[in-house]
């Protein structure tokens, strides 16, 4: 252990380090789609940052404390999409939750566990057992319950490859991996309804979402908020990284040009009406990236109320697979989003989605939620 120790501190480099860095500067401003809000609203000093985390580097002495300055850097921005992730090659390594690029489809691998499908936690983490005549009903990827008047399910997770079991029901030898994606979303749709209609065929006057803990997916999200309204909604567009110029002298305090392309024209998104009643979404600290969209469609839309705690603020994150920054010298790549979504009254997402009501602690209070 003291050999490897003096082997790092002999061998290391900092100008290589100092270079990965500013190439590290030079990719964020211009593909890091969160910057300018961070810089405007939470008055981040990036020049105070640059000269605090190049000191650190040049003073580092080893790939260690090197690693530990560029963490520090990265944390400061205070972004949940903004990250280190190993820098392995390989294809499930590079696997992030994005919305698919449009390309040929390409072989999804020898199984579902091949193509990085894995079995997440699907269970409640509200505590609905502690209500009055509390009635749990389905188990499995969607677990529902009765609560009172409410019909009660659970969403673990918005991204198709958290659901194993219902992969393997699907997979077949040679299947891509768009196609492998759509057919288990196809049947997490199916198994959704499925339990809603149960909820409906027991009578219950209001549904109650639960995606505290949901951290995010795929844009899978949007068939699920069209199963929970027979509305016509409209959102922002999701605003992506593309500037009309060279911003790497943001970093020196100097004016640049703008780092989100001009906003599109809002979306629209029609109900299927699976559920037409009202609605309660539950949420927590957790609760981010693709579930923070799906309750912002339904809360900006006054198809449902919200009831928690603030969610994550991760808002949007890396579309058709953007956002990997590539570095030489250390372990690691730097994951950085290349959209933003923003709120009816213009709040970037990252700040967070606040409830209407903080967390039901009884079935009164998610009766008077669901009333409102």
């Amino acid at each position: 252990m003291l050999a490897l120790a003096a082997w790092d501190v002999v061998t290391y480099d900092a100008k290589a380090w100092r270079a990965d860095f500013d190439h590290l500067k030079r990719e964020m401003a211009q593909r890091y789609a969160n910057l300018d809000w961070i810089v405007s609203h939470r008055q981040l000093n990036l020049q105070a940052l640059d000269a605090e985390t190049a000191a650190a580097i040049d003073n580092a002495h080893s790939r260690v404390f090197a690693v530990l300055a560029l963490r520090r850097f990265i944390r400061s921005f205070n972004d949940p999409h903004l990250r280190l992730v190993s820098a392995d090659r390989s294809q499930a390594s590079r696997r992030e939750p994005a919305v698919p690029a449009t390309r040929t489809d390409v072989p999804a691998g020898a199984s579902c566990e091949d193509a990085g499908y894995e079995t997440t936690d699907y269970g409640f983490h509200f505590g609905f057992e502690r209500f009055d005549g509390w009635v749990p009903l389905r188990a499995a990827h969607f677990p529902t319950g009765i609560a009172g008047h409410a019909g009660v399910v659970r969403i673990a997770a918005f991204g198709e490859d958290q659901y194993l079991a219902a992969c393997q029901a699907v997979f077949r030898p040679g299947i891509g991996e768009r196609a492998l994606q759509l057919a288990v979303r196809a049947r997490l749709q199916q198994e959704l309804i499925d339990a809603i209609s149960e909820l409906k065929g027991r009578g219950v006057r209001y549904l109650v979402v639960d995606v505290s803990g949901n951290g995010g997916g795929t844009e899978w999200v949007t068939e699920v908020v069209a199963l929970l309204t027979d509305r016509v909604l409209v959102r922002q567009a999701a605003r992506l990284a593309a500037p009309a110029c060279d911003r790497s002298g943001l970093w020196r305090g100097a004016a640049v040009c703008p780092i989100l392309a001009p906003a599109d024209a809002p979306v629209h998104l029609t109900g299927v009406g699976a559920w037409t009643g009202a609605v309660v979404v539950l949420v927590d600290a957790d609760t981010g990236s693709a579930a923070e969209d799906f309750v912002a469609w339904l809360q900006q839309n006054g198809v449902a109320v919200v009831a928690g705690t603030r969610t994550a603020g991760a808002g949007c994150g890396y579309v058709n697979g953007g956002g990997r920054i590539t570095l030489k010298e250390g372990p690691f790549d730097v994951m950085a989003p290349n959209c933003a979504r923003f709120l009816n009254d213009g709040t970037n997402e990252i700040e967070g989605i606040t409830p209407n009501f903080p967390a039901p602690q009884s079935v009164a209070d998610l009766d008077r939620y669901a009333a409102r």
